[in-house]
């Protein structure tokens, strides 16, 4: 049960992350078939999420290193989190396979009742995750490796959205556009 908590939550912070890409590349590009478009924005939000995920497993193996203790205070947090985020996490899973799944008029049931009302409550989720386990740390350093690493993946999607830009196929950046627009009037 020790490693399951850890291996879960970095699950979590990765499939997030891939959710992230998704979100942040949708509506930006003019194609009509976006499925390519849409899959290397997953990637690229899987990538960076198997980073970050990376970093902070690090940074907290590091700082078990020097604080014994540490880990059992940093699965007590774990197990708090989880009671968070696993229904938040299950409810967009199935509305996802709802959505993957299903004809057009399901799949926009599942997009207004879940995928998008979850999108706007996901930094709330994770706010109040950070602090539900920084009440139940046993320790001010648990506390704060909890809240910090919550801290992170909320940083993911602002991280991810940096640089995007509306695209058009063929005319590059949205500025180009732009400035053709504003010679042709």
């Amino acid at each position: 049960m020790n490693a399951v908590l850890p291996v879960l939550l970095a699950l979590l912070a990765i499939t997030d992350a891939s959710f992230c890409g998704f979100r942040v590349a949708a509506g930006r590009d003019a194609r009509i078939f976006k499925a390519d478009v849409y899959r290397a924005a997953i990637r690229r939000g899987m990538l960076r999420g198997v980073f970050t995920t990376s970093v902070v497993g690090c940074g907290i193996a590091g700082a078990c290193l020097f604080a014994p203790g540490l880990f059992a205070q940093l699965l007590v947090c774990a197990q708090a989190i989880l009671w968070v985020l696993l229904p938040y996490a299950t409810l967009t899973l199935v509305g996802m396979g709802v959505w993957a799944a299903a004809e057009a008029d399901a799949r926009t049931l599942a997009s207004v009742v879940v995928l998008g009302p979850f999108t706007l409550i996901r930094p709330w989720v994770i706010a109040a995750a950070a602090v539900v386990g920084a009440w139940k740390a046993p320790g001010f350093t648990a506390a704060l490796v909890t809240v910090a690493a919550c801290g992170v993946q909320l940083a993911l999607e602002p991280w991810l959205n940096a640089g995007m830009r509306p695209r058009i196929p063929g005319r590059g950046s949205g500025e180009t556009v732009k400035q053709e627009y504003t010679r042709v009037s």
